[in-house]
């Protein structure tokens, strides 16, 4: 079964499958919550280097915070450190991407993965690795909410912290405002 994070409910989970439409250089994919760590782990294992990881305290608003020229290993402090906030908030969005060939993964709000790359091929194959079947027409979580199954998605905080509160603590290691 489709298993959702921690800060999102939505209302027809059973409606959402593993799956990932192609649209050009664009990928969007649903991935189930217990992938989505591993996943973005290798995701950016394929990237060059520097990297960026941009947040979005809230999905909804145009708000967005940036931490630029990172290594693979820094990235992979940074998550160790805060990625389970990330990854479970349901109010927050981010991005991980190179700033040498501009591809991006954006974890969206209700954790749809959207990914950009002109060889986006060999993140369709990262994809179907994870268990993502291509599909030509993507069921998403805003496709299955109405006026009477809204679904649902809450700020969390783990170990103390929130979204914002992460965002602070980046920007002592130079993370800034766009």
């Amino acid at each position: 079964m489709f298993q959702t994070a921690a800060g999102v409910h939505l209302p027809f989970p059973e409606q959402i499958q593993e799956q990932y439409q192609q649209q050009g250089d664009n990928l969007t994919a649903n991935l189930s919550f217990e992938k989505l760590a591993d996943f973005i782990h290798a995701f950016y294992a394929k990237l060059d280097e520097p990297l960026f990881l941009a947040i979005h305290p809230d999905a909804e608003a145009d708000e967005v915070w940036y931490l630029d020229n990172m290594t693979k290993k820094q990235l992979t402090t940074i998550l160790d450190g805060y990625g389970e906030l990330l990854y479970q908030d349901g109010l927050s969005a981010f991005a991980i991407g190179s700033l040498a060939t501009e591809e991006e993964l954006f974890v969206q709000k209700y954790k749809v993965l959207s990914i950009y790359s002109p060889r986006s091929a060999r993140f369709a194959k990262l994809l179907e690795q994870y268990g993502a079947a291509r599909t030509d027409h993507l069921v998403t979580p805003w496709d299955t909410f109405s006026k009477a199954h809204p679904g649902e998605a809450q700020r969390l905080e783990i170990a103390g912290q929130t979204v914002p509160d992460l965002v602070q603590e980046l920007c002592k290691i130079g993370m800034y405002k766009g």
